[in-house]
């Protein structure tokens, strides 16, 4: 699927949690449920934006940004 851009105000919120390393619950395009700390964000050219996230015991995971249906921080 051909990476769709995301609003800018959704981006710069991306960026704060970031900054923060917030804890952050993301709920994928396809129901999944990720947890993990906002590290940082990717372009990767030919495959879109993706939000770095560290997770516990499982290391780094890429959510692609238009793939993000929901997110909360904590």
């Amino acid at each position: 699927m051909k990476y769709q851009p995301i609003k800018c105000g959704d981006y710069d919120q991306y960026e704060l949690l970031c900054m923060q390393s917030a804890r952050v619950k993301i709920i994928t395009t396809d129901d999944q449920e990720l947890i993990g700390n906002a590290k940082n964000l990717l372009n990767l050219k030919g495959q879109g934006e993706f939000l770095l996230i560290e997770r516990q015991e499982k290391g780094e995971h890429k959510v692609r940004l238009d793939e993000i249906k929901a997110i909360s921080y904590f």
